[in-house]
């Protein structure tokens, strides 16, 4: 098991640390006790000094009687010195961890610091937020003590309604809560319970949208065997409320698989009716259920004051399913005002506010008076949107297969062409090879020509001297 991240150096033996302590308490009691808690405890400390003097093995359960009047008592803590309480509260915590079992001292100590404390009413958030967190790493990361510390802690920040402490613990929270929760092996009740004070703590400091994540965490530890009774009726009419009039959220799902959402239709059926709008429909039905059932007649009124915002959020998701129904994915100005009842002059301002709730994206053009859709999101998911999204991806289909087709034509003609001019440019260089050779043959019949020639000249023979004349002879 992994070992605490803090520890507390308290020098001293358990018997003189408890005398000290009690001493301390009796010094703030002062003529309000009947008797001192020193002379309470003493009678008991006297067999543990005993044993710390023979070395002996301490009797946990001896300093568990010994440590129920400190703790009993340390309630007056509150009203200490400012500069001191921290120190008290350290020197009990020591105390307390020599316990047989600390949790069941370390509980009443996180509820006594959830309390202001009187004697500091500008810093006393601070120091007990100071002592908590101390507390919450002298222990392991799996003892389930941490919370109750962290329950404490909590508390205090919701009665402070201090942002920076609260922001401070939001980030532990997010990297943190799910793994301790699992190593704490909490009971759903008290999951529940962690999960709607940080949700309290979080709504005071300023970040509902903090708040509404843990109310439905909270909502969803309800087991379906306990779905219908009040506390989860009174939760998830608390958690739809705010899901319907909180302005960031859109998604409706978790709430829908809910069953103690589930149980809403029977014993509020004009709430979970408007959750269904919300999930699916449009302005239309909206208004619709409006005229026939007044807001302030839904659950005893938990949503009089929300019209306004109702209304907006209702025409954010109206046009998001306009722009994800729509298979052209462009929308004219005229369809947008109809569908939001709204005049054209402000139908760019509603796509902008659609656009930054995250519904849609997409560009305005003034030019032609319309929104071209460059993505929607889907409030629901069911046949009819799977028959949408089969129609558009055979049309991407259709649209792939008729690039293949162009791009394979081109690719062959490419390969064609490539092959012709190979061709030609053999065939080029062929015909100069022939005519080349042509040439060196002529050139070479000639040479021949001239040797034969030459060589028939010095092989004939030389032509007969002329015969001499006659001499006539008288």
């Amino acid at each position: 098991m992994p070992a605490p991240s803090t520890t507390l150096l308290i020098e001293g033996s358990f018997t003189e640390l408890a005398d000290e302590f009690a001493q301390y308490i009796d010094a703030l009691r002062k003529s309000e006790a009947s008797s001192s808690l020193q002379s309470e405890i003493s009678p008991l400390l006297q067999p543990l000094r005993e044993q710390e003097q023979s070395e002996a093995e301490p009797d946990r359960k001896q300093r568990d009687e010994v440590l129920k009047k400190l703790v009993s008592a340390a309630v007056v803590l509150n009203s200490a010195p400012e500069k001191e309480i921290i120190s008290a509260y350290n020197l009990l915590v020591h105390l307390v961890h020599q316990a047989s079992d600390p949790d069941m001292f370390l509980s009443r100590i996180c509820t006594y610091l959830a309390k202001p404390i009187s004697s500091s009413p500008q810093f006393g958030p601070s120091l007990a937020i100071s002592i908590l967190s101390t507390i919450f790493n002298t222990l392991a990361p799996s003892d389930s003590s941490r919370y109750h510390v962290l329950l404490a802690t909590v508390a205090v920040i919701r009665q402070s309604s201090s942002s920076i402490a609260f922001d401070a613990l939001k980030s532990q929270l997010a990297a943190q809560l799910p793994s301790w929760l699992a190593a704490w092996e909490l009971d759903a009740d008290e999951a529940q319970r962690l999960h709607l004070a940080i949700a309290d703590a979080a709504q005071a400091s300023g970040d509902p949208e903090l708040a509404q994540t843990h109310v439905v965490q909270a909502l969803q530890t309800i087991p379906a065997a306990n779905a219908s009774s009040p506390e989860a009726r009174d939760l998830a009419v608390r958690a739809l409320t705010s899901a319907l009039t909180h302005p960031a959220v859109f998604d409706f799902t978790p709430l829908t698989a809910s069953d103690a959402v589930q149980t809403l239709r029977s014993s509020d059926s004009t709430l979970f009716e408007l959750l269904e709008i919300f999930t699916a429909d449009t302005l239309d039905a909206y208004e619709a259920f409006i005229s026939a059932t007044p807001l302030a007649s839904i659950s005893g009124g938990v949503l009089a004051e929300a019209g306004e915002a109702l209304q907006n959020k209702m025409r954010l998701l109206t046009l998001a399913s306009l722009a994800a129904s729509t298979p052209s994915r462009s929308l004219p100005y005229a369809t947008i005002a109809t569908a939001l009842r709204v005049e054209l002059t402000d139908v760019e301002k509603w796509v902008i506010d659609t656009i930054r709730a995250g519904l849609v994206e997409g560009k305005l053009s003034q030019l032609r008076s319309e929104f071209l859709v460059h993505r929607a999101t889907y409030r629901v998911f069911g046949e009819k949107q799977w028959a949408e999204v089969q129609g558009r991806l055979m049309v991407w289909r259709r649209s792939l297969e008729n690039v293949l087709g162009v791009v394979r034509s081109e690719r062959e003609r490419f390969v064609r062409e490539g092959l012709q001019a190979a061709q030609a440019a053999e065939e080029a260089a062929q015909g100069k090879g022939n005519d080349k050779k042509g040439g060196d043959r002529r050139r070479h019949n000639n040479n021949n020509n001239q040797q034969q020639q030459q060589q028939q000249q010095q092989q004939a023979p030389a032509a007969p001297a002329a015969a001499p004349e006659a001499v006539a002879v008288e």
